[in-house]
């Protein structure tokens, strides 16, 4: 054998870090796309951020640190909270005229962001279901090839393991059949031996 079988917690183990690399070279990508937007002063949408680093939107919604990064820089979504949150103030700001009791203290409220899918035409969203179930689909092949590899490699390590218990213990048998066979070797050699001290002795006393 060439190493020891890896226990079946593990098998997968090098398939959670890759996917966990990916999610974050995909946080980083998006970052640095963001940034160079934010820097030249353009809008922070899907169509840009594409634009500029490759990334489709898919690739970062199922990835949720890189979708929250999206939705707190998106331009759109960002102007929804401004305004959302000016409308607040304001609000408050009539009621405390109203009330007479004085400037109530304003606070930031948080506004749930408005899913960017909503923005997609629907050929668009048909597409993109496309596309994700053509990942998912391509997922489960590459796990069930990792899992046929790792049962295949076992398989082997255990064939391997039988020929050698059955070459050792045919080299046992052998071993067991020449002792044997030198044991009668021996056992007639000393019959011989006293016989030939019998005849001597009978010679002596004639």
């Amino acid at each position: 054998m060439t190493g020891q079988t890896s226990s079946p917690g593990d098998q997968y183990a090098h398939l959670r870090a890759n996917a966990a690399a990916q999610k974050r070279a995909t946080v980083d990508r998006l970052s640095q796309a963001i940034t160079q937007l934010e820097a030249e002063g353009r809008p922070v949408n899907t169509f840009t951020i594409k634009e500029v680093s490759g990334l489709d939107y898919m690739a970062y919604y199922r990835n949720r640190d890189a979708f929250q990064l999206f939705q707190e820089h998106s331009t759109h979504l960002r102007k929804e909270r401004e305004q959302k949150q000016a409308k607040h103030q304001e609000a408050l700001r009539r009621d405390s005229r109203k009330t007479g009791r004085g400037q109530t203290a304003s606070h930031t409220v948080k506004v749930p962001p408005r899913d960017p899918l909503l923005d997609y035409k629907r050929p668009r969203l048909v597409e993109l279901l496309h596309q994700a179930r053509a990942e998912r689909d391509e997922a489960r092949q590459q796990l069930r090839t990792e899992r046929v590899k790792a049962e295949q490699h076992v398989q082997a390590e255990q064939a391997e393991l039988e020929q050698r218990y059955h070459k050792l213990l045919q080299e046992h048998l052998s071993c067991g059949i020449t002792i044997a066979k030198l044991e009668a070797q021996v056992a007639e050699y000393l019959a011989f031996l006293e016989r030939f001290r019998s005849s001597l002795q009978r010679e002596e006393h004639s």
